[in-house]
């Protein structure tokens, strides 16, 4: 990861780390749930508890999988898909509206479609 350069290379080093370890990981997670299932030692299991723990550890795998995968996903967003600079669009309206003429909308839509003019 330490050789990726842009976000792309890095989401796609990351990705493939996490194709790699996911079908291990889902195994684990099984076999965790499972061992707290054992016996119906879960049902009524108090919080510390090793049928809470061994559950509450494959949610945890589950999650950090689930983590990993939105933090790539608001990685590739924030670089390549940055949010509008609100404060630049408002400065943008109000200069457009003080003029004499009425304001133009921000993104305007398009009068002719496929087929020609609208009517």
């Amino acid at each position: 990861m330490a050789a990726a350069e842009t976000p792309a290379e890095y989401s796609t080093v990351l990705n493939s780390l996490l194709d790699a370890v996911e079908p291990f990981l889902n195994e684990v997670i099984d076999h965790l749930a499972a061992a707290a299932r054992w016996r119906d030692q879960n049902r009524g299991a108090e919080p510390d508890s090793p049928p809470r723990l061994l559950r509450d550890a494959a949610s945890r795998i589950s999650t950090g999988l689930a983590m990993a995968a939105t933090a790539d996903l608001r990685i590739l967003r924030a670089h390549y898909d940055p949010p509008p600079d609100l404060a630049a669009l408002e400065r943008e309206l109000k200069a457009r509206s003080s003029g004499n003429t009425p304001p133009q909308p921000l993104f305007p839509h398009p009068q002719n479609g496929p087929t020609g003019t609208r009517r």
